[in-house]
């Protein structure tokens, strides 16, 4: 394994299970000890269509909407418009994202990077190079945000067929990763 890699990046069409297979992979770590920062951005149905996404921290303590049809104040992405709300919750849910064994972003797409508080929250943790599980919108292509997550990540593109297989390599890898950081300890980051 090369100890420059800290990153997993998880991507995958819309509805494959990503977000599913990082909590199964989160709720592993934690019962293991691991101290995890981070949020979800799971989306919000009424009557079998999506409405909007919410956004929460990983313990589930901290939520707000993200995006919605209507009733948000923020800029227009597609359908939705974003929630300034969404920056508070994204900035508690990362507050001690330095002392956490692990970051757990889901997802980095042009919702979440519309919102200037939580791109500049996302650059904080990936320039940190702290070691996390990243959830990469599927046609992500930003010139900042993607170089770092190719240089510093490994990456997996979820599918139906191989979404429960992923679990325990994404697992693994994540323990793997963590212990090296362990091994190497003197924290490195990028200016």
């Amino acid at each position: 394994m090369s100890s420059s890699k800290v990153f997993i990046v998880i991507t995958g069409r819309p509805g494959v299970g990503k977000t599913t297979l990082v909590k199964r992979v989160v709720s592993k770590l934690v019962h293991d000890g691991i101290r995890v920062a981070g949020f979800y951005c799971p989306e919000v149905r009424e009557g079998g269509k999506r409405i909007g996404f919410q956004i929460t921290s990983i313990d589930g303590t901290i939520r707000g909407w993200l995006a919605r049809i209507s009733g948000c104040d923020g800029p227009r992405v597609g359908r939705y418009t974003t929630c300034y709300e969404a920056e508070k919750v994204v900035e508690e849910a990362l507050r001690n994202s330095d002392k956490a064994d692990l970051v757990v972003i889901d997802e980095i797409g042009p919702i979440e990077l519309r919102l200037r508080g939580i791109r500049s929250q996302i650059l904080r943790v990936l320039k940190s190079l702290k070691p996390g599980i990243f959830v990469a919108h599927y046609r992500l292509s930003d010139q900042i945000i993607t170089p770092l997550l190719r240089r510093y990540g490994y990456w997996f593109e979820v599918t139906l067929e191989n979404r429960d297989q992923l679990v325990n390599k994404i697992y693994s890898l994540t323990k793997n990763i963590l212990a090296e950081r362990q091994r190497d300890k003197p924290r490195h980051s990028i200016d």
